[in-house]
């Protein structure tokens, strides 16, 4: 008996639940080997886990048991399921998957059976993304040009739950073990994926308008421009927090931003080269967009945020405006 425990993100623990069913039935009839539930389902009943943990297969020498959305069990049906945990049979494999916290009888009960836990949480930075990106080719068997990650983790941006259907679709179209060149790739890439915020502040912060342009024109085709101006006015409101404090380490800059101290140094790091007078006029373009984009001038929403965003750019691209006093 194996005990898995899939948590974190619901848009990966699809893909994540994926390989996993993939590799335990192998060469099998997926069908006759694996019993499916689902605690969100209003026709859900405990006891169908329980017979399916302790009972043999019928057909098969083994077989999987996977129980989805954890989070939505009915408390009066924590017992049941943690005696059936105690009580599977060698012969059962058992997949649990949970976007949410896990009681802590079952996360005891899991802990007995010697659970594996397995995390799909989103990646944000960019390097670690195109790591997930290039792990996820590795366990689909293949083998890659030296650029195959960076491409896939770029076009998808925060889409990562279509990782699944593009190896699926690469499977099907070259077969398991193929060797793939970027040309391979980008026929099947589809349509550019969601971007995640900060693909788009840091290609601000790094003066990369013809990036931050891209990223924008992809944003919004999800989101609405105020929605992103929004969040181009929180990037400058936090370097205006630490303006004038004395604010010289991002230990310093994390007492006053608080979250990650990752976040932190980059908000000090760009108002260090930015300085006061950065900030300030990059506030004013901010409040001068916002007033066009309510109508105070007649041009296109997308019009407005493309000239913002290639404003800010600028600023962001423009000569330090004086010596950093953070050193990494």
């Amino acid at each position: 008996m194996s005990v898995y425990l899939i948590s974190g993100d619901e848009s990966l623990i699809s893909l994540e639940l994926t390989t996993l069913v993939d590799r335990l039935v192998g060469d099998n009839d997926r069908s006759m080997m694996v019993d499916d539930f689902d605690c969100s389902d209003s026709t859900f009943a405990i006891g169908g886990v329980a017979d399916a943990l302790t009972t043999m297969s019928l057909f098969m020498e083994r077989k999987v048991v996977v129980l989805r959305h954890l989070q939505d069990l009915l408390a009066e049906d924590v017992d049941t399921f943690v005696a059936a945990i105690d009580a599977c049979i060698e012969e059962v494999d058992l997949v649990i998957t949970s976007t949410g916290r896990v009681v802590k009888a079952v996360s005891d009960a899991c802990k007995r059976a010697k659970a594996e836990t397995i995390g799909a949480a989103v990646v944000s930075n960019q390097n670690e993304r195109i790591k997930w990106v290039e792990t996820k080719l590795v366990e689909a068997g293949f083998t890659y040009s030296p650029d195959a990650g960076r491409l896939i983790a770029s076009w998808f941006g925060g889409d990562h739950a279509r990782i699944a259907g593009l190896l699926a679709t690469l499977t099907s179209a070259y077969g398991e073990g193929a060797k793939l060149s970027r040309s391979d790739i980008e026929v099947f890439l589809g349509e550019a994926g969601s971007v995640a915020p900060w693909d788009l502040t840091d290609a601000v912060d790094a003066g990369d308008s013809t990036k931050a342009l891209l990223m924008l024109h992809r944003m919004m085709g999800d989101s609405h421009p105020l929605q992103i101006l929004a969040l181009l006015a929180n990037r400058y409101a936090q370097m205006m927090k630490i303006d004038g404090r004395g604010v010289r380490t991002a230990a310093d800059a994390v007492e006053i931003l608080g979250g990650k101290e990752f976040t932190a140094r980059k908000v000090l790091e760009q108002y260090q080269r930015l300085g006061s007078a950065g900030i300030s006029r990059a506030i004013s373009l901010i409040a001068t967009a916002d007033l066009d984009l309510r109508g105070g001038k007649d041009w296109e929403p997308e019009l407005v945020m493309e000239v913002l965003v290639a404003r800010l750019s600028r600023l962001g691209g423009a000569a330090p405006q004086r010596a950093r006093a953070y050193k990494r």
